[in-house]
């Protein structure tokens, strides 16, 4: 086919150079957009044809929509005078490297190569609709939008084969990618997004990834979604700042990230992150983040299964709630040193929450504001040593129904508020004395090993800080742990202070007759009391009858004082003295008083030994 008529000098070299794809440099002369597609449109033979043309001004619009282009076309660095239309057509290797231009339109274009825009300026953004390009989509360094649209990179439903490349861009408006397909990379690293205020600055709902999705160092104004993506790789956005605030900043629910997710070393997020029900393998990284969402859910990971750690650990600041109900983690949760603040909420709510080794609430980490872990499982410890929990007035920790083999809790300092340690079973239960908290309840609390045991006395004060006043199975609990060591007298120590507060709260007559068992016998758990009355009841008694001896009623028994004073003392033997005599006067009330004293001892010691066999 001949040349059009009246060509240009640059033009006549652009249609002389096309079987060759010998660059031509326009130097800023001016162009026809019909030159350029008519070209386009010629056979010519060899694999080299291309059209490659640099520095010009395209003038009128490049029009190739529905169009068959089996040869490259390269215009860099080259002036728009109106947007591309590349609609439907089917293009071989396209670059618009360094080109700025009004808007490009290419919905559903099919690229059998890369699609190079890198460096562009794009007023009105790129539409790449349902695009098909079996290489990369290349956009670093552009500047994309800024004339009012909403997307400065609208591809949802495209099919990429390579990578999607954004790094150093500059959009005014979003980034929408759902529903897309990656066969490479997406990487967005050093990308500015700005987003109208509410609107979403990355789009990437659904989208499948089969490498890594970075966008590491940016600056990010709107909501980032990955809802229900699926990424092969890593999706990392550390040392990134991403502003919504008052709304998601970052989302991934229902995401499945093979490669885990870091929002890591300096990211900063101004809104809450969200990552319900997602799928996260290897590693939650959030150590040296910072979250931002005053007086609201900073971070929600409810329901989130982490196969690998979640890693929080120094450096790590939430301004807000953070909440992990009902969330999995196979392996270690590290939140040592980090910095939870939510004053007058709940700093951390974890209900229900599975930890497959070690759950590190320690070495640094203070909550300003409620930690609530009911129902929660470690498969190793739960640490608290050396961590500082503040919510005055309110209960500060809650363990209610915990399981786990070991439990820490030797606080920085005592916690500001009570801690809730109701029927968790745990372990070994280590504690310091020096941080009690003032308000503890530890009513159905089970444990195997107390560390350290201490004093029966010494820990008595432990168990009368509860907020509901005495409860009897914390003294059981505590009494069983000391028989277990084999200590029997602190277990007895316990367990008399136990039947003391339980009579202390009883009616009158309750208390009344508990305080009897506790002199005589202290409720049968100190039987050498018993002895020691009855020692000296019987010195009394047989002085006193041998002074004063009762008158004989059969004359074939001799009187022994001793004998007689012990057949008044013991209820049911009988040792014939107290039928061989009478007393009379004073001897009588003396007996009756010895009678009634052995009977009072004997029944206090028989309701004592059944509380002992009881229980043993």
């Amino acid at each position: 086919m001949p040349p059009p008529p009246d060509l240009t000098d640059v033009e006549q070299a652009l249609w002389d150079g096309f079987g060759a794809g010998t660059p031509v440099d326009a130097a800023g002369a001016a162009v026809r957009a019909d030159v350029v597609a008519a070209l386009l449109r010629e056979e010519a033979p060899g694999r080299a044809a291309a059209v490659h043309l640099r520095a010009g001004r395209v003038t009128g619009q490049l029009r190739l929509s529905y169009a068959e282009v089996g040869h490259p076309l390269l215009l860099e660095e080259c002036d728009f005078d109106e947007p591309p239309d590349l609609y439907w057509a089917r293009m071989s290797h396209t670059s618009f490297a360094g080109s700025r231009m009004p808007g490009f339109r290419a919905a559903n274009v099919r690229v059998d190569g890369h699609l190079q825009l890198s460096r562009c300026a794009i007023g009105d953004g790129v539409r790449l609709g349902g695009s098909q390009i079996s290489g990369g989509l290349l956009l670093a360094d552009a500047v994309l939008g800024g004339n009012g649209a909403e997307w400065a990179v609208h591809a949802r439903r495209a099919s990429i084969g390579g990578d999607l490349v954004l790094v150093g861009a500059r959009l005014t408006g979003g980034l929408a990618i759902t529903n897309a397909r990656l066969g490479g990379t997406a990487d967005l690293d050093k990308v500015t997004i700005t987003a109208a205020p509410g609107d979403r600055a990355v789009d990437a709902d659904n989208v499948g990834v089969e490498a890594a999705f970075y966008c590491r160092w940016a600056e990010v104004q709107g909501e980032v979604t990955l809802r229900h993506a699926r990424v092969a790789a890593a999706v990392s956005f550390s040392r990134s700042t991403v502003r919504n605030p008052g709304g998601v900043a970052f989302r991934a629910s229902r995401a499945t990230l093979d490669g885990g997710l870091y929002l890591h070393d300096g990211f900063v997020a101004e809104g809450q992150v969200r990552v319900v029900s997602a799928r996260i393998v290897r590693t939650l990284r959030l150590d040296g983040a910072s979250l931002r969402n005053p007086g609201a859910v900073a971070l929600c990971a409810d329901f989130v299964t982490i196969e690998g750690m979640l890693d929080g650990r120094h450096g790590l600041t939430v301004e807000g709630e953070t909440t992990l109900l009902d969330a999995t983690v196979t392996g270690p949760v590290h939140l040592e040193g980090a910095h939870l603040s939510n004053p007058g909420g709940a700093a951390l709510t974890a209900h229900g929450l599975t930890v497959g080794a070690l759950l590190q609430l320690c070495d640094g980490f203070i909550a300003d504001g409620r930690v609530r872990l009911a129902g929660a499982k470690a498969g190793s410890r739960i640490c608290f040593d050396k961590a500082t929990v503040r919510a005055p007035g309110e209960k500060a920790v809650s363990c209610w129904r915990v399981e786990t083999p070991e439990l820490a809790l030797r606080w920085a300092v005592a916690p500001e508020g009570a801690v809730d340690l109701r029927y968790a079973t745990v372990g070994i239960l280590r504690d310091d004395p020096r941080t009690w908290p003032s308000t503890l309840d530890l009513d159905g609390l089970r444990y195997d090993v107390l560390e350290p045991p201490g004093d029966g006395d010494a820990r008595l004060p432990w168990l009368d800080r509860g907020p509901d006043g005495f409860r009897p199975q914390p003294y059981e609990q505590l009494a069983t742990v000391y028989q277990a060591l084999g200590d029997g007298a602190r277990s007895r120590t316990v367990l008399l202070a136990k039947q003391r507060r339980q009579t202390a709260v009883g009616a009158w007559y309750a208390r009344l007759w508990g305080l009897l068992q506790d002199v005589t016998v202290g409720y049968g758990y100190r039987p050498l009391r018993a002895a020691s009355w009855l020692l000296a009841l019987l010195v009394v008694g047989t002085v006193l009858h041998a002074r004063y001896r009762p008158a004989r009623v059969s004359p074939d028994v001799a009187f022994q004082p001793v004998v007689y004073t012990l057949d008044l003392l013991l209820p049911i033997v009988d040792l014939g003295q107290e039928r061989a005599f009478q007393p009379s006067g004073g001897q009588q009330w003396l007996a009756y008083l010895l009678i009634a004293a052995g009977w009072l001892l004997a029944t206090t010691i028989a309701a004592g030994l059944t509380r002992s066999l009881r229980r043993a």
